[in-house]
């Protein structure tokens, strides 16, 4: 591979302009990424984190569990061990001034969902009035003995806790008693969640099942949030494709006569399309690597009310995807270079 970096050392400025346009697209699509794995995870983090396969919403409900009402007859049928979850959207705000949309959720303090709840700060919820809060609230200034009032009611919640990762709908949470909410939503039961995977549910009294997969896909503006942006990085990796293919190509056809010259001189044609997929392969690794060193120091350097996660698992299908991309855009080169003929080149 030394003419492929002799080649690239003497043309600096050319390689470079690739380079830097590989870097450009790749730091792109790693934004992009990390914008659809934060979002994605500020949707459903509080449903990952119970660890549970099944729900079991109103079959009216359309999947959504603020339109899902379970009645006493749709509940009778069902089996033990689920966890009843009732659910309330509102405002709180805190006498220091500070205000909250979030997603108030009541479970039992029995429910396998409450037991699985991770505590960062404090303690869980143990009486009435009590809530266990997103770390959100932590982060917005709100701490460990403050009283929050939900607007529009006498109903007040102490926070007697942070737990991670607890959203919903883009929105915290903050896990209260079946008590606390009755008064908001006279204890409507939205759901019940099972950690088990029944197969033979009753469902015939006017309920549906879903996995939870199924359930997050049915999140409000989930899916169209993540079709959005798997459009956009697609396109993307299209958009390598084509630049790496036009950029080689017009390089290929400015050397086309020295190509002839080394060819007559014997260098096999094996040779010389190997060294246009190096060039190809060393220009995507430099650029990706400088995209991932840049999009980790953005991510840093981003307030936190941007939600961009970029994973080690991002970053390899990311990277992985634009060397793939950009090998593919050599292929068009090097059938340049297979129809090369060095008589006809020296002759000319």
């Amino acid at each position: 591979m030394f003419l492929a970096i002799k080649e690239m050392l003497h043309e600096k400025l050319r390689y470079g302009l690739i380079v830097a346009l590989i870097l450009l697209v790749s730091y792109l699509l790693i934004i992009l990424t990390g914008l659809a794995t934060g979002l994605s995870n500020l949707n459903k983090a509080a449903v990952d984190e119970w660890h549970a396969e099944k729900i079991i919403l109103n079959s009216d409900a359309e999947g959504r569990l603020q339109q899902s009402f379970l009645s006493s007859d749709m509940l009778r049928p069902l089996p033990k061990g689920g966890t009843m979850i009732s659910q309330y959207t509102t405002l709180v705000k805190a006498n220091s001034g500070l205000k909250e949309n979030t997603q108030l959720l009541a479970v039992e303090s029995d429910s396998f969902i409450f037991k699985k709840l991770k505590v960062l700060n404090g303690k869980k919820p143990e009486k009435r009035n009590e809530g266990l809060v997103s770390d959100k609230f932590k982060n917005d200034g709100f701490k460990i003995g403050d009283y929050v009032n939900v607007v529009n009611s006498d109903v007040k919640i102490q926070i007697t806790g942070f737990t991670p990762r607890a959203t919903l709908s883009a929105l915290p949470v903050i896990y209260i008693s079946p008590e606390t909410i009755r008064p908001l939503n006279k204890a409507v039961i939205n759901a019940v969640v099972f950690k088990n995977n029944y197969k033979n549910l009753d469902t015939s009294g006017g309920t549906q099942q879903l996995s939870i997969s199924k359930f997050i896909q049915k999140l409000p503006g989930y899916s169209a949030q993540q079709m959005t942006f798997n459009f956009m990085i697609g396109f993307l990796y299209i958009i390598i494709l084509i630049v790496i293919s036009i950029f080689l190509y017009i390089l290929t056809v400015q050397k086309l006569p020295n190509l002839g010259v080394l060819k007559a001189q014997g260098v096999p044609t094996q040779y010389l399309v190997l060294s246009i997929l190096f060039q190809s392969l060393l220009m995507s690794v430099i650029g990706v690597v400088l995209a991932v060193i840049l999009g980790k120091m953005t991510a840093i350097i981003l307030p936190s009310e941007v939600p961009i996660v970029i994973t080690n698992a991002n970053i390899l299908i990311s990277g992985m995807g634009i060397i793939i991309m950009s090998l593919l855009g050599a292929l068009i080169p090097i059938r340049q270079i297979a129809k090369v003929d060095p008589y006809k080149i020296i002759g000319g």
